[in-house]
């Protein structure tokens, strides 16, 4: 099985500590073939850094892709709630194009990670932020993912 982990800079170094360790090639899964793309910096709300993702994508035809992305695009200026919806929502439609354009059987979307530290604004609003997702103030992006399922949102 071909999979491919996707994302911004924790993947990049992921796939660094894999590709140097070579009893953890292929993250020691039997049968299958694992490469990763990590783009520094990366945000789902860049188009440049999605292209090259979608390019890896086609380039490399895996059967299931694993999603590490979003942290960037929280960590700006004036990142609230509805910030977090709209990742979610062009996660939504990342994950969409994936498995229609190129017919991928799954796509696995991680939880954020919470930060020591961050590049704009303060950690603990960025955490704060991520945290959002699992709280009563509004909808998750698991909950748009389920009540959005097969719906169409444009193209990437």
């Amino acid at each position: 099985m071909k999979i491919v982990v996707v994302g911004s800079s924790h993947v990049r170094r992921l796939g660094t500590f894999i590709y140097n360790r070579p009893a953890l090639h292929n993250f020691n899964l039997m049968n299958c073939e694992v490469k990763c793309l990590g783009i520094g910096g990366g945000k789902v709300s860049n188009s440049d850094h999605v292209q090259t993702i979608l390019s890896f994508i086609e380039k490399n035809r895996p059967e299931h892709v694993i999603v590490h992305i979003g942290g960037n695009d929280l960590d700006i200026f004036g990142a609230s709630e509805d910030t977090v919806e709209e990742l979610g929502l062009r996660l939504i439609l990342l994950s969409q194009t994936l498995t229609t354009r190129f017919e991928i059987k799954s796509v696995t979307i991680c939880q954020l990670l919470p930060r020591e530290s961050t590049r704009v604004i303060a950690s603990n609003v960025y955490n704060d932020l991520i945290i959002f997702e699992s709280t009563n103030k509004g909808p998750t992006t698991l909950s748009l993912l389920e009540n959005n399922r097969g719906e169409k949102f444009g193209s990437l």
